[in-house]
């Protein structure tokens, strides 16, 4: 076949491929997406009382218990760039080009998940055994997350598509957790809440469901069609015709770390991350001493923790549409602005709250910050609605600078730098605690203990949702910047020439790229480092 020949086919397997994900999804892809959060109901329960669980009823100290949390987030954070290289190349394999390169990743993920989560609950097992387990857990997870962050750019190009999926993998983590949160009331008072056979039996039950959708999402998600751009081992230099299979061991390592480095040269993913960091962090501050916070400093039971949370992410179900909706018409930035400082206010409320709990009444107090959560989660509910969405439109950003589809790589990158930063979190509240006097097991804390607790748990997310807001001002990528970012890509994929672009383009894609127009599609190092241009 000649060359002008393999090029028309090249082109018109792009073009095909180009519709196929501008087409829209049909309900039951948006739904097996959103099967990946409704199986957070196993993460829920981890983030919500393992560390209550630890600490309480298999008497681990506090300062242990952070330690072994934060080392499986730290392991997940390094395996995530790992699971993010292995994806994008999976078409090179049988397993691959059968199942798809996401789905054939959560065929090992989804029972390792399961088994690993079951084991942090089972208690009398030594240390070493919790320790182990929590990191695999940890390890697998992180698979499963690299897929689920890939997805919506992965299975569309059409932004109120990729919109719509965000929305809908927001409505369904709030079911999921509305779900856990209602029938733990339920169950802890059936149950009982002072015993770990209560903790053990949620646990397994929330495992079985959770397992159980997400096998639901993998039988029904869709991949993006095969195309030269999906084929990212043909930039990898293995090999003339992009083979992978004469790469050695030391240069595949060597290349699962440059191209992790290598995305934080792409100006706009550096922006999108400060904003992606503080939500994810302020909400990991908020979500781990949650459990605290009502027990020990407004005097509730773990059940209002549950109702609370319940009613809460309800709330947020009926909060989404409305955020879809903003989103689409103000933009991501300022949405997220909107979202966040809404959640500022709110968190100064609930230390007002935290600091007169002693001279309210205990109902008045559950009415209260069930009230406040409300306000709260409205504007959470905005804050990672924008960043979702903006989220979306990276892989498209690196395509115009590689010329191939690397979801994997950026929903890994996303994981990993979110584990090392919560890692840190956690190995820091875990140790000011202790530091406070901190009891474990007691069924009140120190004066000192409660003040460090209302501080922590208001005004640190306060200072992180600042940092947030203050980089949704450096972003460039709004729906107008990506429609003739995709119209550039599209036109370079059907053969047109760099020599022919716009002034226009080429200065978006400059300001979004953080590198001249010139080294863009391919002609840089990014996926391989040996690349010259």
């Amino acid at each position: 076949m000649s060359r002008a020949s393999n090029g028309r086919n090249r082109i018109h397997r792009a073009t095909m491929a180009s519709e196929a994900v501008d087409a829209a999804l049909s309900w039951k892809a948006k739904l097996g997406y959103a099967t990946f959060s409704l199986s957070y109901v196993m993460q829920t329960m981890i983030v919500t009382w393992q560390m209550f669980y630890f600490t309480t009823f298999l008497n681990v100290s506090m300062a242990v218990t952070a330690v072994l949390i934060a080392t499986g987030k730290i392991v997940a954070s390094v395996i995530g760039p790992v699971w993010g290289y292995i994806s994008d190349r999976m078409y090179h394999n049988a397993l691959g080009r059968r199942f798809g390169r996401r789905r054939s990743i959560l065929i090992f993920a989804i029972p390792a998940n399961f088994v690993f989560y079951l084991l942090l609950w089972i208690p009398n097992l030594p240390i070493a055994v919790y320790f182990f387990a929590n990191l695999l857990y940890w390890a697998f997870f992180a698979g499963i997350t690299t897929v689920q962050y890939g997805l919506p750019s992965e299975m569309t190009e059409n932004p109120s598509q990729r919109a719509q999926l965000v929305g809908v993998n927001q409505i369904a983590g709030a079911i999921g957790g509305t779900f856990l949160s209602v029938l733990n009331v339920y169950l802890f008072t059936i149950w009982g809440k002072d015993n770990w056979e209560s903790y053990f039996n949620m646990a397994l039950l929330y495992g079985i469901l959770g397992t159980a959708v997400l096998m639901l999402g993998f039988l029904s998600i869709q991949e993006r069609p095969f195309s030269e751009s999906t084929n990212v081992s043909a930039a990898d230099g293995a090999s003339g015709d992009g083979s992978a299979a004469h790469i050695s061991v030391g240069k595949r390592l060597v290349s699962v770390v440059w191209n992790f480095l290598s995305v934080l040269k792409v100006k706009e993913f550096r922006n999108y991350l400060g904003l992606y960091l503080s939500e994810e962090m302020f909400r990991t501050v908020r979500g781990t001493l949650n459990t605290y916070f009502v027990i020990f400093v407004l005097l509730l039971d773990p059940q209002t923790v549950s109702l609370a949370t319940g009613v809460n992410l309800l709330f947020g179900i009926a909060c989404v549409g409305f955020f879809i909706w903003i989103t689409a018409k103000i933009g991501g930035p300022r949405a997220y602005r909107l979202g966040g400082i809404e959640v500022i206010f709110v968190f100064l409320a609930m230390f007002a709250l935290a600091m007169t709990a002693s001279h309210i009444p205990t109902g008045t107090r559950a009415v209260l910050y069930i009230g406040l959560g409300l306000f709260m989660n409205f504007g959470i509910t905005g804050v990672v609605n924008a960043t979702q969405y903006t989220y979306t439109f990276i892989p498209d950003v690196d395509e115009i600078i590689t010329s191939k589809r690397r979801e994997g790589q950026y929903a890994a990158i996303n994981s990993t730098i979110d584990d090392i930063f919560s890692s840190a979190e956690t190995i820091v509240i875990g140790l000011v605690l202790e530091a406070t006097g901190f009891v474990e097991g007691a069924q009140s804390q120190p004066p000192q203990t409660v003040f460090a607790l209302a501080c922590l748990f208001s005004f640190v997310p306060i200072v992180i949702c600042l940092v947030g807001i203050a980089f949704t001002y450096r972003l460039k990528l709004n729906r107008e910047n990506h429609e003739l970012l995709l119209d550039e890509i599209d036109r370079l994929r059907s053969g047109g020439s760099m020599a022919e672009v716009t002034p226009e383009t080429r200065t978006l894609v400059e300001s979004l790229t953080g590198m001249p127009y010139e080294q863009c599609w391919g002609h840089n190092n990014v996926i391989n480092v040996t690349h010259k241009g």
